[in-house]
């Protein structure tokens, strides 16, 4: 080195660092160090808004080559993509621009395809391509949903006025007021709830045992009860206007009667104060230690049998819905008894507005003439339901015709699938086989919910869609 030349040195040394500037260059811009290492394909967009040439292509999140040029062709950009040689790209390969940062800086994302596929070759066309979606186009649409949202909300508002608030709010209050009259009532009836729901059970084990054919006679008498309805229905009309005219015929004794009744309530608590202060043979009695042992241990047993009543859960829900195919609104009350979390008892009352259909048979100059006549009544259920996990059973009265049904209930209880069969002896207006229903229940919120579903899909006259929704306490 001590015999080179001044000039040769500076020469040396000017070419190691370009050397090491072109690596670097390389390095940095990921560039590859020899030209056209790979094969060529094609793909042909619309717009490719924010992709350069030299953008990187990507399989996987993986770099496997560069968009080498862009030309325009046809209205259509064309773009020739660089792919090294190891990377395999077969003939279902879709190409997607796609944004690497909130910048917008775009790449091609690049998928192989499935083997099943041929090979794409040195200058084949990918066919498959899809555009990214444009932040302006994205921003409008959410612009435009906003507005689509704050149009409903004012129709929401529209709908919910200071009158329907006040009239929620007072159906509310009802509601809650009804509530409190059903605790007292079970708080003071629990000895004779108790006894009832025991032979509600007893009941349950009985129907279990003799189900099959429980069902054939309750067949029968539906049917029986269809034959002779219209007549049933006349001598109930026939027996509340005579008990309508009894009562008024007595109002001034059933007056007397309830003076009495408060003359004896009065009688009762003077007896009471005086039994308190032991005095008589019944307060004597009271005041015996032996008897108040006996007493204790007497409450103290009735204490455990009303523990298993304030297990109880009882539930009520009210509910309107609209029949798109009649164009009337059917409502009802249901009242569901729940002792445990695997059965429950359901009660409850529709008020149908096609309920069933009456014929009337009239004979003029010898012709017979028959006139159908429809009737809109209330109608009971009463039914026993049996739960299996998510799935429930039930069976027993629906709108007072013998009828089953089941229950898939979504998770965490938000909901319900439920599938009913009843009338099986097509007694309703325009029938000729059971009524079949089938719909969906969501809660909306706690104690708000909405329904949907096909109603009568079996009777294709009476088929149609229906919504609806409801409280639920």
């Amino acid at each position: 080195m001590k015999n080179l030349s001044p000039e040769l040195k500076v020469g040396v040394f000017a070419i190691i660092v370009v050397l090491i500037l072109s690596y670097m260059t390389f390095k940095v811009g990921s560039l590859p160090f020899t030209w056209d290492k790979g094969y060529r394909l094609y793909a042909n967009f619309d717009d490719i808004k924010g992709l350069d040439e030299k953008s990187r292509i990507k399989i996987a999140g993986v770099d496997s080559g560069t968009v080498e040029k862009i030309i325009l062709k046809d209205g259509k950009a064309e773009l020739t993509l660089l792919i090294e040689p190891d990377v395999k790209v077969y003939s279902d390969a879709e190409a997607t621009l796609r944004m690497s940062g909130l910048l917008g800086d775009k790449y091609l994302a690049l998928s192989q395809g499935t083997s099943q596929n041929s090979l794409l070759k040195d200058g084949d066309k990918i066919n498959n391509v899809m555009p990214s979606t444009d932040i302006d186009e994205l921003t409008n649409e959410l612009k435009s949903a906003a507005s689509d949202i704050g149009d409903m909300a004012e129709i929401f508002k529209d709908i919910f006025g200071d009158t329907e608030r006040k009239s929620l709010a007072e159906t509310i209050n009802n509601l809650e007021a009804a509530t409190s009259g059903l605790e007292h009532i079970i708080h003071e009836e629990r000895v004779p709830l108790h006894n009832t729901l025991r032979d509600l059970e007893k009941f349950s084990k009985a129907l279990g045992d003799k189900g099959p054919g429980l069902i054939d006679n309750l067949s029968r008498l539906s049917k029986a009860l269809g034959d002779k309805g219209p007549t049933l229905a006349d001598d109930l009309g026939k027996a509340a206007n005579e008990l309508s005219a009894l009562i008024e015929e007595n109002r001034n004794t059933i007056k007397e009667g309830m003076e009495n009744i408060r003359s004896a309530a009065k009688s009762a608590d003077s007896i009471a104060r005086k039994i308190d202060a032991g005095e008589g043979t019944l307060g004597k009695l009271l005041a015996n230690e032996k008897l108040y042992d006996s007493l204790s241990k007497v409450a103290e047993g009735a204490g455990k049998t009303l523990d298993a009543v304030e297990r109880l859960r009882m539930f009520m829900d009210l509910r309107t819905e609209f029949n798109f195919k009649d164009s009337k609104g059917k409502e009802s009350f249901n009242l569901t008894l729940q002792p445990n979390r695997d059965r429950y008892y359901l009660l409850g009352v529709v008020n149908d507005p096609k309920g069933s259909v009456e014929t009337i048979n009239t004979t003029l100059n010898g012709v017979d003439s028959y006139e159908e006549k429809v009737e809109n009544k209330f109608e009971f259920n009463a039914q026993f339901a049996r739960r299996f996990k998510d799935l429930v059973l039930r069976i027993g009265m629906i709108e007072s015709t013998f009828g089953m049904g089941a229950d898939y209930l979504f998770p965490y209880d938000r909901g319900m699938v439920s599938l009913n069969l009843w009338d099986f002896n097509a007694e309703e207006v325009d029938t000729t086989t059971a009524h079949a229903k089938i719909g969906v229940d969501y809660n909306l919120f706690k104690h708000l919910f909405i329904s949907g579903g096909i109603d009568n899909f079996l009777n294709e006259d009476r088929r149609g869609l229906y919504i609806g929704g409801g409280l639920k306490y």
